[in-house]
């Protein structure tokens, strides 16, 4: 592990960090620190793999800046010369095939940049996907919509959330998605609290790719348990909740969806995605943001709508009020 002076960006082209509170001051817990060198070690390997396997081979270490108000790690822009400085001596650098094919191709600056810039390219739009649909663990796209990308081949994949929303993917980085381990992030995202967000991007002074998110990709303590979830510690969230069971449960309504027919109904916790087995949840636009009894089926299989098989999905046949007296009715967000 390297600590780097702190002149922000110089020589770099991209950047891991933790920012918030308890980070104000540039100090992250050595245990924590650990965890994140060691996530982000197996994150940029894991991404820099899918263009040259022969780096797996290639044994490297991350640069860390600390600095008052972020805890950073920095990605050099020349990866043959990263690779060979953390080696040490030239005999080690030129040791295996990968340095030394590295060294032959591109210690001008050509190459290796592109292969950095494309795994950190990767990674933002795995993150921004997985943000997206609230989860990295999504096999069936429930509907998608096309595009192109100004000027190139490149075609443009339209994901829709169940809130309706929809981003636009470049098709390589769908399958960056789709073929992601699902506890790749979980080191990184461990760290995250209240007082501590992650975030990665590109050197700001880097031109914006066509196939690059407009902008570095921050995930919140909110978004933790996209990354980090009791489906994955547990295999599957709430599993009294079994595939194909009828159900009856007393929960709230806590989102409406007409694009998407879906509601979100909050259970020991947990907000289920459900949706009516027929019908449109226009028709229970009254009872948003009240205590309900829902009856209806558990889906858990990959080919329902939201394709998670380890949050559980409900078909229901009923929402019931069960309000307090003097409760309120409330409407459906009519946008979704």
């Amino acid at each position: 592990m390297h600590i780097q002076p702190l002149n922000k960006f110089e020589g770099y082209i991209a950047y891991f960090k933790y920012k918030g509170e308890l980070v104000q001051d540039g100090y992250l817990d050595a245990r924590k620190a650990a965890d994140a060198i060691i996530g982000i070690d197996e994150v940029m390997r894991y991404f820099i793999m899918q263009s040259d396997k022969q780096l797996a081979q290639v044994d490297f270490e991350i640069p860390i800046k600390v600095q008052k108000g972020s805890w950073e790690a920095l990605i050099p822009h020349n990866l043959g010369d990263w690779l060979a400085t953390c080696l040490g001596s030239a005999a080690v650098a030129y040791a295996t095939t990968a340095v030394h094919k590295i060294a032959e191709n591109d210690f001008e600056n050509v190459k290796t940049k592109d292969i950095v810039k494309g795994a950190i390219k990767a990674i933002k739009w795995v993150l921004l996907v997985s943000k997206h649909m609230g989860s990295i663990a999504i096999d069936k796209f429930r509907e998608v919509k096309f595009d192109s990308i100004d000027n190139t081949e490149e075609q443009l994949i339209g994901l829709e959330n169940e809130q309706g929303e929809v981003l636009y993917v470049p098709y390589k980085y769908i399958e960056a998605y789709r073929n992601c381990p699902e506890k790749l992030f979980d080191k990184l995202m461990r760290n995250l609290t209240t007082e501590r967000d992650f975030e990665v991007g590109l050197n700001p002074i880097e031109p914006i790719d066509k196939d690059d998110t407009p902008a570095a990709v921050t995930v919140s303590h909110r978004e933790k348990y996209i990354f980090i979830n009791e489906a994955r510690e547990s295999d599957l969230v709430l599993p009294e909740l079994i595939h194909g069971t009828y159900v009856e449960l007393e929960g709230h309504v806590t989102r409406g969806n007409e694009n998407a027919n879906t509601i979100g109904f909050e259970y020991l916790g947990h907000v289920i995605t459900c949706s009516p087995i027929s019908g449109n949840v226009k028709d229970y636009k009254s009872l948003l943001f009240t205590n309900c009894l829902i009856k209806g089926e558990v889906d858990r299989s990959k080919q329902s709508n939201w394709g998670n098989d380890r949050r559980p999905h409900i078909k229901f046949v009923s929402l019931q009020s069960v309000r307090l007296p003097g409760e309120q009715h409330n409407l459906f967000d009519d946008q979704g």
